[in-house]
């Protein structure tokens, strides 16, 4: 790839970041202006109920297979991992013990429609 079509490429992927994150940010601040109590409250229990179901894998099992329950609820690993440390912080459990394994080399945050 010559050092043209290599800057073309990435002018092409910061046009669509950018574009990405505004519409991010204006959906964002869309849901923060209209969020209601109710919605708020529903959003507290949505995510009671999904804690709830970590909290049971992790009693019936002594530990938690992240990537399992992930699967179970229908939630992506990154969320058992956000609401693992929202039972920490409450404390309702108590993380003593983390295994790490190799990763893939890549940033499974963002999204795939911006590595086109």
């Amino acid at each position: 790839m010559n050092s043209d079509n290599m800057a073309q490429s990435i002018a092409e992927s910061c046009g669509k970041i950018t574009a990405r994150l505004v519409e991010s940010i204006s959906r964002t601040s869309q849901l923060a202006a209209g969020s209601t109590p109710e919605l708020q409250r529903l959003f507290e229990r949505w995510i009671s109920i999904v804690a709830e179901e970590i909290l049971k894998d992790a009693k019936e099992q002594g530990f938690l297979n992240i990537k399992d329950t992930a699967g179970r609820i229908g939630i992506d690993d990154s969320s058992v991992l956000c609401l693992i440390q929202y039972l920490h912080r409450q404390g309702l459990i108590k993380v003593t013990e983390v295994k790490i394994t190799e990763g893939t080399g890549r940033d499974v945050e963002i999204c795939e429609c911006l590595k086109e």
